[in-house]
């Protein structure tokens, strides 16, 4: 009963969007081939996020977790004329898809970045291009939070955080799950979520989504 609610909500809520266009069809294309299309952010979701950003006048954007490209596209379309987006990919098949895929977007106004390698080193050589205005964590669960303190570190003030599948399919709370998670993913997760809810450091909230999303600025 509660995943047929679930499927309806979604359904209704991408009802409301307009449609996807070509190049937002063949990332989520390439996904399924590779097996991973459950894994891809839901229309709805993405539709936030290009909002986010968009609302929060970002213009320098880093994005952990490529996959096949289709969060980059809304982040980049949310971008103003002069943005710019780094996206970062581990695996190289993943990243030649969405490569072939941003090879084919406008870019003459603004640019987007496909950086190919482990996030945690090419972090690091991304930093002198900061500071940066927001950053979009959806990559390794067991690396949450070390991304979490490069973007405390190359944020500038007021910075945007979003990050994605923050419950672990609710393995955070303790819940039994059918995706596998270890017991350092659930741990560093939990870490993670504690630290941006420390008002302290952070302005935050949960979006509610069925994996959950957190939204917060760097104070």
């Amino acid at each position: 009963m509660r995943d047929a609610v679930l499927n309806n909500k979604e359904n209704y809520m991408n009802s409301l969007l307009s449609g996807e266009d070509q190049l937002k069809q063949q990332s989520r294309q390439r996904a399924d081939e590779l097996g991973l299309g459950r894994i891809s952010i839901s229309p709805a979701e993405a539709q936030l996020i290009h909002t986010l950003v968009r609302l929060h006048g970002c213009r320098k954007f880093v994005e952990i977790g490529t996959l096949t490209g289709l969060s980059a596209q809304y982040i980049f379309s949310a971008l103003p004329d002069g943005g710019e987006l780094w996206t970062l990919e581990k695996d190289p098949k993943h990243a030649e898809m969405a490569s072939a895929i941003f090879a084919q977007m406008e870019q003459s106004k603004k640019k987007i970045n496909l950086v190919v390698g482990d996030a945690r080193i090419e972090l690091e050589k991304l930093s002198s291009q900061g500071p940066f205005d927001g950053v979009f964590i959806d990559g390794n669960k067991a690396a949450y939070f070390d991304y979490l303190t490069w973007a405390e570190a190359h944020l500038c003030p007021g910075g945007l955080i979003l990050a994605d599948n923050i419950f672990l399919s609710g393995a955070v709370w303790g819940e039994t799950t059918t995706q596998k998670f270890s017991d350092k993913q659930i741990k560093i997760m939990r870490e993670f979520n504690a630290r941006l809810a420390d008002p302290h450091l952070f302005e935050a909230a949960i979006v509610p989504s069925f994996e959950g999303l957190y939204v917060a600025v760097k104070k």
